[in-house]
């Protein structure tokens, strides 16, 4: 009863103004893809989206047929699988550790500031925590009863889960690395039908391959593989932050002032959690822990990093602060039950019980406080769909959108997501340049820039604000220098202007 009322609870937070957040370039993928799926353009899906694992865009199609295609509506296949992790992030921590640490762990979870965050956007992350823990859940449900049902749910799993981030392979390591400890006296049996494993999950994944390939060739293989490596190169800068062995000890919890993925207090009694497992090593425990530091291990390795890789952990790290928990409390209420001891280190010790709790209720409420300001901070609204709508009703057939200067929140695919569906063919959306300004250094010649509007037969142009004078990534220019290269040359005309300053965008006709 507990578990609903929270879970009811979080999904109004998670539901709440889930459509006002302006799109981010992660999302847009998914958002597009989607589209294109509903429209019945497989082939502009496969050959535009295809390296990526289909599986969130096959529910968000789902979701567009009963609700329209829209932000929030694509949202919520990351609000459902959140709430499905939640679930299972119960039933696991309930079954190997009991009810009480069960709701604890589950609590703790949807508290973190990054889970709500991901949970909320249209990214890959919590459908990656519940295929993952759905599958280790049926997994050491197999090693504890070797009931071979069980291990082919959690073979079932690992398939889907692989449709959803390929990522989820590291899944499959802490099943191996978990027989090879927990498993030494069946060690040949177990490893014998644990070749089921990668048998289903080939079955599974393999018609998915093979569909793109009969679609794209090879071309997409190594997009696919882009995906698998967490991106390119671009990232390595972000990636040395931090020294490689703790890196994501720091990311996880601090990456940035104003970013906490895990509150500090939740942290902390996590790792003091693992402590106490690897203290007291039973089976579960053992397990947890070869979770935790298989994950770690494999993404530190990794040589591009961001704390959204490692979300798989985050659940073992809300049951070790659970566990943490009720080790604590319970350890003082043993102790004061015990007769030999006086009156005044019983009351101590309730004294102490009683702190132990409010610091934990404390910690909840103000690991929910840093969810809020996560998801508050990227709570702002960019005039995309009025701008693109403004354009649509304007355009002749065959004329095109330029988005010059695109960035994490502003790029030619979200204006594509906003064209009308009877539309998109005959209206094509342009970007230049065509990297982001807020990644690379823009390499912005407006001659350049009247050459493809001459040769696409471009009549509008969209710029967004940027701060005005804010420079671009690395570099001096700004969007107020951009404006005034475009209005100097006499090709393009300040026609419109939608959205309220500091969030605008100009709409240029190029003559």
């Amino acid at each position: 009863m507990l578990l609903f009322l929270f879970m009811l609870i979080y999904a109004f937070a998670l539901l709440y103004n889930l459509g006002f957040m302006s799109i981010q370039w992660d999302e847009i993928p998914h958002l597009y893809g989607s589209q294109l799926l509903v429209r019945g353009q497989l082939q502009d899906y496969m050959s535009t989206y295809g390296y990526y694992p289909p599986l969130y865009d096959i529910v968000a199609t789902g979701y567009f047929q009963i609700f329209g295609a829209s932000a929030a509506s694509g949202r919520l296949v990351a609000v459902t699988f959140s709430l499905l992790s939640i679930w299972i992030v119960f039933e696991f921590a309930n079954r190997t550790y009991g009810p009480k640490i069960g709701l604890i762990s589950s609590i703790l979870l949807g508290s973190m500031p990054g889970f709500f965050w991901v949970s909320r956007m249209t990214m890959l992350e919590t459908m990656l925590v519940f295929f993952f823990s759905l599958s280790l859940f049926f997994f050491f449900s197999w090693i504890r009863v070797h009931k071979d049902k069980t291990l082919l749910l959690s073979c079932l799993a690992l398939g889907l889960g692989f449709l959803a981030k390929y990522q989820i392979v590291v899944a499959g390591l802490v099943m191996i690395v978990s027989i090879l400890l927990l498993c030494r006296d069946r060690l040949r049996a177990n490893l014998t039908k644990f070749l089921i494993v990668p048998i289903i999950a080939i079955v599974i994944v393999v018609p998915w391959l093979v569909i793109l390939y009969q679609m794209n060739g090879v071309a997409k293989f190594g997009e696919l593989l882009y995906v698998l490596q967490e991106g390119g190169q671009d990232r390595a800068l972000y990636s040395a932050r931090f020294p490689l062995p703790v890196f994501y000890l720091v990311e996880m919890t601090w990456p940035y002032n104003d970013i906490h993925p895990i509150a500090l207090p939740i942290y902390i009694l996590g790792l003091l959690g693992l402590g106490i497992w690897a203290y007291r090593r039973k089976t579960e425990d053992k397990f947890f822990l070869t979770w935790f530091i298989t994950v770690y291990v494999f993404f530190t390795l990794i040589p591009n990093k961001q704390w959204r890789y490692v979300t798989p952990i985050f659940p073992v790290l809300a049951i070790s602060a659970a566990s943490f928990i009720m080790f604590a409390y319970g350890k003082a209420a043993e102790a004061w039950k015990q007769k030999q001891i006086s009156i005044n280190k019983k009351h101590l010790l309730k004294v102490a019980a009683g702190l132990f709790i409010i610091f934990t209720a404390v910690s909840v409420v103000y690991s929910s406080n840093e969810a809020y300001y996560m998801v508050a901070r990227d709570q702002i609204h960019i005039p995309i769909e009025e701008a693109t709508s403004y354009a649509v009703k304007r355009l002749g057939e065959n004329e095109s959108i330029v988005v010059v200067c695109a960035f994490n929140l502003f790029n030619k695919d979200m204006v594509k997501f906003y064209l009308p569906a009877n539309q998109s063919m005959q209206n094509q959306v342009l970007q230049y340049p065509e990297l982001p300004v807020d990644a690379f250094t823009p390499n912005f010649n407006v001659t350049e820039l009247i050459t493809l509007c001459q040769e696409q037969d471009v009549k509008y142009v969209f710029l967004y604000e940027y701060g005005g004078d804010v420079p671009y990534f690395q570099s001096n220019l700004t969007a107020m220098q951009v404006y005034t290269e475009l209005t100097n040359s006499s090709r393009f005309t300040d026609e419109h202007r939608v959205g309220n300053s500091p969030r605008t965008i100009t709409i240029f006709s190029f003559a």
